[in-house]
């Protein structure tokens, strides 16, 4: 599902963010990304959403070569990833259910599915009540929920999530983990990448630990 070998990524002034990251990730895994701010989680990620390329080394993801994968095939790659982002990145100008439904709106979906899905996943994650609301009216917790949901609207292979309870309680915290557990145990591909170690030992079957950008463990 995932697999990098010899992966490697220097940004300009000499900077190696990765350094000889060869892992496997297997299909319906969930896997953590830990070690500190600087280590090479959020990089790593990015590598995978194709939001940045490799410097060296391959990185095969769901069947894609994307050191080969031209710029055209970004976006049909990226349907099959859900990228959740630590700051929720909603469009405040937007009601919840048009921010969950942007994606399929995007990928040109019709009007009639792209409601039924944007309130399917809203359901998911228990808000459904709250889908003609704008996000400034929502909590933290709440927004992070809705920017998972837009993750899984297009029902995802793999599930991204860069920090996602960092700006959370311990409580909510736990809740939003839990969404993930549950998207998993439905054969979801989740990779979260997270320095909270308590909730890594309680969540974590597999621990990927990365310091100055090479892998620990």
């Amino acid at each position: 599902m995932i697999e990098c070998r010899h992966l490697g990524k220097r940004y300009p002034g000499g900077h190696n963010a990765l350094s000889d990251i060869s892992l496997t990730i297997d299909r319906g895994e969930m896997a953590f990304l830990t070690g500190h701010s600087g280590a090479g989680k959020s990089t790593l990620l990015r590598l995978i959403a194709l939001i940045e390329r490799p410097s060296r080394g391959s990185l095969k993801v769901n069947g894609y070569d994307l050191s080969k994968l031209p710029n055209l095939s970004i976006p049909r790659y990226r349907r099959n990833l859900g990228i959740i982002f630590q700051d929720h990145c909603l469009l405040p100008d937007r009601s919840v259910l048009e921010n969950v439904a942007l994606p399929l709106q995007i990928a040109g979906e019709p009007a009639k599915l792209v409601a039924r899905r944007a309130r399917a996943a809203l359901d998911k994650v228990g808000l459904l009540r709250k889908e003609r609301a704008y996000p400034a009216t929502l909590s933290a917790g709440q927004q992070q929920r809705v920017g998972i949901a837009r993750a899984i609207v297009n029902r995802p292979a793999i599930l991204l999530a860069d920090e996602p309870t960092g700006n959370l309680d311990p409580k909510l915290s736990e809740e939003i983990m839990r969404l993930f557990v549950d998207f998993n145990r439905v054969g979801v591909t989740v990779l979260v990448a997270s320095h909270d170690q308590a909730l890594i030992h309680r969540f974590g079957e597999r621990v990927i630990e990365l310091k100055q950008g090479k892998l620990m463990s």
